[in-house]
């Protein structure tokens, strides 16, 4: 299929498409005897959209082109590589449209969530631009504090991989390509196989880009096709983002290169902290965008809130009221509702057994997570809002980094309670702070979450955090285009002063 052929297919909803093949090398390749994924399906209405068709042979083609490809990116110049993410972000542009239909139709999104994606990750090239020729400075601005007469230039480090979720699969294409581009790294960037027709649309973009041979391919797999292709060693870096399973079994079973670089994020168990004299209604409009953006299914998605004993009824009552008014249903047509689906089956029965468990400890439920009929075949759940009077650290369900629209809620008397609860948690990411800034803004001192914000919710205005996770969400500290540090070393080259002696520190000799 070509992709003026793909294009139309996605436009007039033409299921299930034909499997457009790979990109490496600069070319759509397919190989004859592929082993057959699952694929992807439409999370609306259950309905395969395309199979993926993979082989060892086409991967380990795509390594050894971006092996070869290194010192033509690196001569290409930081100047170049940052010009190709100009052309990008208007090709990007020229697309708009395909990209938030792709992300409605196989991500589930609303469309008002999809146009939000897409803009961040243009504002995410537009920072990076409006920044271009500070970039190298800033990135090495530790080493050179103590060397000021030393020259430092960013060297790749070799061959980087990078994985694409389902459910941020543009914004992690604009971060990933550009971190390796800054860095001078050929990447493979491998979209989830729940990810094909936003991996389809930015390989076709890559197509005119015009960079070397093999600098950045697109290979379509799951998480097993990924960790496959880790037993390569000339993979230096290894980006991946999602369940902390996973993350735990990358860590275990492929850090063991000398150098690898492993970039690991899984999700964060973030709360919302509420003032005592913050509006409730915002404060509900703010905890509710963070519970339900994405289906929940976000690293950075709302999953406890604490607030003040003075505020529950008034909470409770607002909270039920936004809950219930909420509109479900399909994301792949005209329709434009609050919450879509849920990416799979599998998530909602993960879901409701959360339900059952959270029925047995919690004081109260105040919305009970249920399926909810919209009279198609996707997978669509009611919210689930349940009561606690304290956090349980032996609790499964309080503990454990859900990724779905479900809340605990926790009353508090004395703010110093509430970031105590929030700090137990080894997969602290984001925290959201409610009410007067000048009140709130002092508490962030106690917290050990990496981000923090302010009267917004915890998935921000924006799909990626500033700081990426710490202990059991994350291995890294940076994200954005500071991932380019991860994927590079500074090598230093610092020039004789010609009107000093080479060797001042020596006596005379005779």
């Amino acid at each position: 299929m070509g992709f003026e052929s793909f294009c139309n297919a996605l436009r007039q909803r033409v299921f299930p498409l034909d499997f457009p093949g790979h990109f490496v090398g600069g070319e759509w390749i397919q190989d004859q005897k592929p082993e057959i994924l699952q694929g992807s399906f439409n999370p609306s209405r259950g309905e395969p959209i395309v199979k993926v068709l993979v082989s060892r042979k086409i991967v380990e083609k795509s390594v050894d082109l971006a092996d070869q490809a290194q010192n033509e990116l690196a001569q290409l110049g930081l100047d170049k590589r940052i010009e190709v993410l100009t052309r990008l972000r208007q090709m990007l542009t020229d697309f708009q449209v395909h990209f938030i239909d792709a992300l409605c139709i196989e991500a589930g999104k609303p469309r008002w969530e999809a146009e939000s994606d897409f803009l961040s990750s243009l504002q995410q090239l537009d920072a990076i631009l409006g920044e271009r020729g500070n970039i190298q400075n800033a990135l090495l601005a530790a080493a050179r504090i103590a060397n000021p007469e030393t020259d430092f230039e960013l060297r790749a480090n070799g061959v980087a991989i990078a994985f694409i979720p389902f459910s941020t699969p543009l914004a992690t294409f604009v971060q990933c390509l550009s971190g390796a581009l800054i860095a001078g790294t050929p990447v493979l960037l491998m979209p989830s196989s729940h990810a094909v027709l936003t991996g389809a649309l930015f390989a076709n973009l890559l197509s005119n880009l015009e960079l070397p041979k093999g600098a950045v391919s697109v290979l379509f797999g799951n998480y097993q096709t990924f960790t496959k292709t880790l037993s390569d060693r000339r993979i230096q870096a290894v980006i991946y983002s999602g369940s902390r399973e996973h993350c735990d079994a990358i860590r275990r079973d492929h850090s063991s290169p000398l150098g690898r670089q492993l970039l690991l994020q899984s999700g964060g168990k973030n709360a919302v902290i509420v003032e005592k004299s913050a509006d409730v209604k915002q404060a509900v409009q703010c905890v509710l965008y963070g519970l339900i953006k994405n289906s929940g299914q976000l690293n950075t998605s709302t999953s406890r809130c604490f607030i003040h004993d003075s505020m529950v009824e008034a909470f409770k009552k607002e909270m039920i009221r936004s809950v219930r008014a909420l509109q479900i249903g399909p994301t792949d047509g005209e329709g434009n509702p609050h919450l879509g689906p849920l990416y799979a089956q599998k998530a909602v029965d993960k879901f409701l057994r959360y339900q059952t468990m959270a029925k047995r400890e919690a004081k109260e439920t105040w919305v009970w997570g249920k399926v909810y009929d919209t009279g198609t075949s996707g997978h669509y759940v009611m919210p689930g809002v349940h009561f606690f009077e304290q956090v349980e650290a032996s609790s499964s369900y309080q503990t454990n980094v859900l990724m779905c629209p479900d809340l605990a809620v926790y009353r508090y008397a004395d703010v110093e309670q509430a970031i105590a609860a929030c700090n137990q948690t080894d997969a602290a990411l984001v925290t959201s702070l409610v009410g007067p800034e000048d009140i709130v803004r002092t508490w962030s001192a106690g917290l050990r979450s990496p981000n923090v914000l302010i009267n917004l919710p915890t998935v921000g205005l924006d799909v990626n955090p500033p700081l990426a996770g710490r202990k059991l969400c994350g291995d890294y500290r940076w994200n954005g285009l500071a991932i380019a540090l991860l994927l590079t070393y500074p090598q230093s080259c610092r020039v004789l002063d010609g009107e000093r002696s080479s060797f001042p520190a020596w006596p005379a000799l005779d």
